[in-house]
């Protein structure tokens, strides 16, 4: 690439073209957004089923669709392409990956260790997740739903265990999957005007 002395205007319009990339991208990914949204909520809410009616010794089987939605992913992903990635899709995409591959070691390998306090900590992660997607493309609404994770999964430390899945499903359902939703409506009616 060549060296080019950018005016501040011109700067300032390529830094917002870039984030308006990633912003699109975001926005077309609002499906996978909508199907965490729906497989967390599904997974939390059979654990929470489980644990009130006595299933503690297999309360957590629910979550065993979180590895199937990984592998889903990964092949969405593959199919879909990498062609038009930037430096912020890219820094989004390695945000979630690490969010996603410690929320696995933690709920997989490490359950028996964090005990109760597993659920507050998974729900930290996924806000500062949020955070991070919703700062580097400028999207309020991904911002707030960040905010309001990171704030529930804090709450959650005071929440009796038995109630944390159910509280966990919420979250996914109002804070992942409903935004997931609305991404994909604006998304399609940006494609259609």
């Amino acid at each position: 690439m060549e060296d080019q002395n950018l005016t501040a205007e011109e700067s300032f319009n390529l830094i917002n073209q870039v984030i308006n990339e990633a912003k699109t991208r975001f926005e077309e990914n609002g499906f996978i957004y909508a199907f965490w949204g729906l497989l967390g909520t599904v997974a939390a809410l059979g654990q929470f089923i489980l644990l009130k009616n006595g299933y503690y010794s297999i309360n957590y089987y629910p979550y065993f669709v979180m590895p199937l939605g990984a592998i889903y992913t990964v092949y969405y992903y593959y199919k879909k392409g990498r062609s038009g990635q930037n430096q912020i899709s890219r820094m989004v995409s390695i945000s979630w990956t690490a969010v996603v591959l410690n929320i696995f070691i933690l709920g997989f390998l490490l359950p028996v260790i964090l005990r109760q306090q597993i659920i507050p900590i998974i729900l930290i992660l996924l806000g500062i997740g949020t955070i991070v997607s919703a700062s580097a493309i400028k999207s309020k609404l991904k911002l707030y739903s960040g905010v309001i994770i990171n704030l529930v999964g804090l709450a959650c430390f005071r929440l009796e265990w038995i109630y944390q899945p159910l509280l966990l499903g919420i979250v996914f359902a109002i804070a992942i999957l409903i935004p997931g939703i609305i991404l994909m409506v604006v998304h399609k009616r940006r494609q259609n005007v």
